[in-house]
């Protein structure tokens, strides 16, 4: 390995961060405009007040978004649109899987792809899995 690639290596670290951290902030703007209309518009004239946020980590597109502050309601009752309760990544993780299994790709390929994106890891079962639902919504 040459020495100009380390500093590339590390750039495109830097640069991965960055957009992470970007898209977490312009998530995170979304989400307090959500709850402050929320409040004002359809919890107007309750008692229902803001309390405070709660940590959730989300895969996207750029990469794992830890940390991200998803705000809250005293009732509880608040539901930001951008993804669901239990929601763990946007579904372009299940679009990837099915494109790359299209063009050919095995399942154990797509497993270490999106562990090399994510840090995580899909078994080939589980990709097997997602490729055959998609594949049954597709005959339907």
């Amino acid at each position: 390995m040459s020495k100009r690639s380390i500093p590339n290596v590390d750039w495109a670290n830097q640069l991965e961060n960055a957009i992470r951290q970007f898209v977490k902030e312009k998530l995170e703007l979304i989400m307090r405009e959500e709850i402050k209309n929320f409040l004002e518009i359809e919890q107007a004239g309750t008692p229902n007040m803001r309390n405070g946020y709660y940590q959730r980590n989300l895969d996207t597109q750029y990469g794992r978004i830890e940390g991200l502050l998803v705000p809250r309601d005293r009732n509880g009752e608040f539901q930001t649109q951008l993804f669901a309760p239990y929601q763990r990544h946007t579904g372009w993780l299940e679009e990837a899987i099915i494109r790359m299994y299209q063009s050919g790709m095995s399942t154990r390929e797509i497993g270490k792809f999106i562990e090399r994106i994510l840090g995580s890891t899909y078994s080939p079962a589980t990709i097997s899995r997602i490729t055959d639902l998609i594949r049954e919504d597709i005959s339907k």
